[in-house]
C-alpha cells in the first residue's frame, strides 16, 4: 500500500520540466456538470452558448475563460432579471497560471469581493476564490469554486450578519462549501510564435570541446528534428544515446563551444551550495539564461532514488536538462523534475553527476574531470554557464 501511494503521488505531483507552446486553447467546451445542480450529470449548454473557450498563454502567465452567449438567451435573461442583474453577450474571466506540467495546467483567481473578504478570519490573507485544473490528455476542465471551503472564514463574523443564527456544523457543511464544475471540451489546439503545431524545449549543456552535450531524455523523446540555439545561431544536433530510466540523453552538435562543464570528483553533501542554469518556460519568457543558487537538501530523490539529489533551487518547465554545478563550476547534477508548486515548496530533483558519468562511460564517452581546488568568483561562474549552456528545442 505504501508503494502504491508513492506511485500515485508521483503521478499527481512530479512534473517533467519541458517548456511547451506559447498558447494552448480548449474549444467547444459545451458539456458541463455542476455539483449544485447534480453531482454527476452532464448538461449540454449549447442552448445558451455560441462558444466556450479556455485559452492558456504561457508568455503572459494567464488563463482566460471566454463565454459567448446566444443573443436570444441574453435577451431572455435580462428581461427576467430586469433591475437586478444584467448579462453581457461575452463574458471573460482570467486566472493566474501557477502550475504548468506536461499534461496538467493549474490557474487561480483570488478573492476580491470586499463583502466576502470582511468575513475572513484574517482579512489580510490572500485567499483563492476559484481554482481551474486543465487536463490536456483528455481536454477536460475542473473549476473549484471556493476550494478552501469554510476553512478561512470566521463563524462568528458570518453569524453576526444573519437574522437567524446557525450552528457551527451548519456553517461547515453549507456556508462557503466548495462547488465543482466539471467541463468537457471537444478539441484543443496549440500555437507558437512560429505558428507551428507544437514546439517543446528544454536546456542542454556542453561537456567537451568536441560538441557533445547532455540533457534529459524527456526533452528529446519523440522529437524528429532536435536543435540548439548557441549565441543566437541555430545548430542541428544528433541524438547519440538516451536512457529512459535515468532520463538522460547524449547529443552531438557540429560546433566547438567556448566553454564546457567538467565533472566534480567529490560526492555531493547536504547543505552544499549549488548553482543551476536553464531556460524556464523556454524562450517565451526571455532568451537570457536564468541562473539561481541554492543548497542540496537530501542525497536521495523521490522514493529513495539514489541516482538523484533533492535541492531547493526553483525548477520550472524548461529547466530540464540544465546543469547544476558547485562553487568551482563542476557538475554536481542535472536538473530533471520538481514537485507541483500548488502542493509543495522547495522540493526539486537533479540526477547525480556520478550516474551521468556512468551513462557516458556506457556509451564510450569519457567525462572530463576538473582538478580545480578553489571556488570561482561570480563573474567567472556566470561566464562559464553562459558559454556552455544552451536552449534546445524540437518540433
Amino acid at each position: 500500500m505504501k508503494k502504491l501511494l508513492g506511485i500515485l503521488v508521483l503521478g499527481l505531483l512530479i512534473f517533467a520540466n519541458e517548456a511547451k507552446s506559447e498558447i494552448i486553447e480548449l474549444k467547444s467546451c459545451f458539456k458541463a456538470s455542476y455539483t449544485k445542480w447534480h453531482p454527476t450529470k452532464f448538461y449540454d449548454l449549447r442552448d445558451r452558448l455560441e462558444n466556450v473557450t479556455w485559452s492558456i498563454n504561457v508568455s503572459t502567465g494567464l488563463i482566460t475563460h471566454i463565454e459567448i452567449f446566444k443573443q436570444s438567451y441574453v435577451d431572455k435573461y435580462n428581461k427576467n432579471n430586469a433591475g437586478v442583474f444584467t448579462m453581457s453577450k461575452e463574458e471573460f474571466r482570467e486566472f493566474e497560471l501557477v502550475n504548468y506540467t506536461s499534461n496538467l495546467i493549474i490557474g487561480r483567481r483570488y478573492l476580491s469581493d470586499p463583502s466576502k473578504i470582511s468575513l475572513l478570519k484574517n482579512t489580510n490573507k490572500k485567499l483563492v476564490d476559484e481554482e481551474v485544473r486543465i487536463n490536456l490528455d483528455d481536454n477536460t476542465v475542473k473549476v473549484l469554486e471556493n476550494p478552501t471551503g469554510s476553512d478561512y472564514y470566521s463563524y462568528d463574523k458570518v453569524n453576526r450578519i444573519l437574522t437567524q443564527k446557525i450552528s457551527y456544523e451548519e456553517f461547515l457543511s453549507k456556508w462557503f462549501k466548495t462547488q465543482t464544475w466539471n467541463i468537457k471540451c471537444e478539441k484543443s489546439s496549440l500555437d507558437s510564435k512560429t505558428n507551428e503545431a507544437s514546439v517543446s524545449s528544454g536546456t542542454a549543456f556542453f561537456i567537451s570541446n568536441k560538441g557533445y552535450l547532455l540533457t534529459n531524455n524527456h526533452v528529446v523523446e519523440g522529437c524528429k528534428s532536435q536543435k540548439i540555439n548557441y549565441y543566437n545561431k541555430e545548430y542541428e544536433v544528433k541524438i547519440i544515446a538516451s536512457d529512459k530510466m535515468l532520463d538522460l540523453a547524449l547529443l552531438k552538435a557540429n560546433v566547438k563551444p567556448k566553454s564546457y562543464i567538467s565533472f566534480s570528483k567529490d560526492e555531493p553533501k547536504k547543505r552544499q551550495t549549488i548553482t543551476a542554469a536553464g531556460y524556464p518556460l523556454g524562450q517565451f519568457l526571455s532568451d537570457d539564461l536564468k541562473i539561481n543558487d541554492g543548497r542540496i537538501s537530501a542525497l536521495k530523490g523521490f522514493e529513495n532514488n539514489s541516482n538523484e539529489i533533492q535541492h531547493d533551487i526553483p525548477i520550472n518547465p524548461g529547466n530540464s536538462g540544465g546543469p547544476i554545478v558547485n562553487e568551482k563550476g563542476q557538475l554536481v547534477a542535472i536538473a530533471v523534475s520538481g514537485m507541483a508548486k500548488d502542493v509543495t515548496e522547495g522540493l526539486n530533483f537533479g540526477i547525480k553527476s556520478s550516474a551521468v558519468a556512468n551513462f557516458l562511460k556506457s556509451n564510450k564517452i569519457s567525462p572530463s574531470a576538473s582538478y580545480m581546488n578553489f571556488s570561482m568568483d561570480d563573474d567567472k561562474l556566470v561566464r562559464l554557464l553562459e558559454e556552455s549552456t544552451v536552449y534546445t528545442f524540437c518540433k
